[in-house]
């Protein structure tokens, strides 16, 4: 399988790596012709791209956009006219009528696309996931990511991120929250910017009412020097169940702890192995469509709520 890896640098240099440990046939892109030569000597890519039509002409099978938010819709389309199947980072779009498009075209064009939401293949959300039924009914739902961050870059620039922070690391904890929590009738948010450096919000706090009656408290920041603070808790009328490090605790009322052991997976990886292995096996990709639209469409929701645009 020939994967063409457009944006050589950041997060791309993750998928690099990660096809290179997959021992899949690579090429690389970057505008610049002297990084995009090094690039390719660090990842023995087969060739390197320094014009995306180039990519295009290519005999890539599958083009790997890691890339900045906005072009994400176009870059896709385009790919997907040539025939060329299609992994795009989170988010799928800066807005649904761009994430729709891009799904409608992958379905003209006849290729698979996937948006990759590494998160959506954390064991430990699946395992707390699995453990809930232990708590009874369901009072609340804790999800957190507080850290500092003063990104550079196209991450900076609000225009081509979509929004600030939240659109970017925090739709993976989106992603998390509503695989615990399943769908929402409310969200009431508020959105903050303080000392990243961002244009975008860099600080997010929401509640949801979810349809099944719990609440689920949200909160993401790039302005917040943390400790290592829990990044799932579950509270129920039986007990509590939440991470700890490498492992999931779970609390029943009356009842010694109980805690498993989660094995580290580079889900990153994970995800880029099951795509080309549906691809190879003309199956569904893993990861639906159907998330990638919940996930942005749950991001515009906090936005609308926070007063943006």
């Amino acid at each position: 399988m020939k994967v063409a890896v457009v944006g050589c640098r950041g997060f791309g240099r993750v998928h690099l790596n990660a096809l290179k440990e997959l021992g899949e046939e690579v090429y690389v892109f970057s505008r610049e012709k002297d990084y995009a030569k090094e690039c390719a000597e660090e990842f023995n890519a087969s060739q390197y791209f320094t014009s995306f039509e180039e990519v295009i002409k290519s005999d890539a099978d599958v083009i790997d956009l890691v890339v900045s938010h906005e072009s994400h819709c176009f870059m896709a389309i385009r790919s997907m006219s040539a025939g060329k199947n299609v992994m795009v980072e989170k988010p799928i779009a800066i807005n649904m009528n761009e994430a729709r498009s891009m799904i409608n075209a992958s379905s003209k064009y006849g290729v698979k696309f996937m948006v990759l939401e590494n998160h959506y293949l954390d064991p430990m959300v699946w395992e707390i996931k699995k453990n809930m039924n232990k708590l009874g009914r369901i009072s609340l739902i804790n999800v957190r990511n507080l850290r500092l961050n003063r990104p550079e870059g196209w991450r900076k620039h609000k225009e081509l991120m979509g929004g600030g922070a939240l659109i970017d690391g925090g739709i993976h904890y989106i992603d998390s929250l509503l695989n615990l929590g399943g769908e929402y009738s409310e969200v009431k948010a508020s959105c903050k910017k303080f000392f990243s450096g961002l244009e975008g919000e860099d600080t997010v706090t929401a509640v949801f009412l979810f349809k099944q009656g719990m609440i689920g408290n949200f909160t993401y920041s790039w302005s917040t020097p943390s400790w290592n603070l829990p990044h799932f808790e579950v509270y129920g009328e039986n007990g509590n169940i939440m991470d700890e490090g490498d492992e999931v605790v779970l609390k029943i009322l009356g009842e010694d702890e109980r805690r498993f052991k989660i094995e580290k997976v580079n889900t990153v990886k994970e995800e880029i192995r099951l795509f080309l292995d549906s691809i190879r096996k003309d199956k569904e990709p893993p990861i639906p469509l159907d998330i990638a639209i919940r996930d942005l469409k749950c991001v515009l929701d906090i936005y609308t709520s926070c007063g943006e645009n």
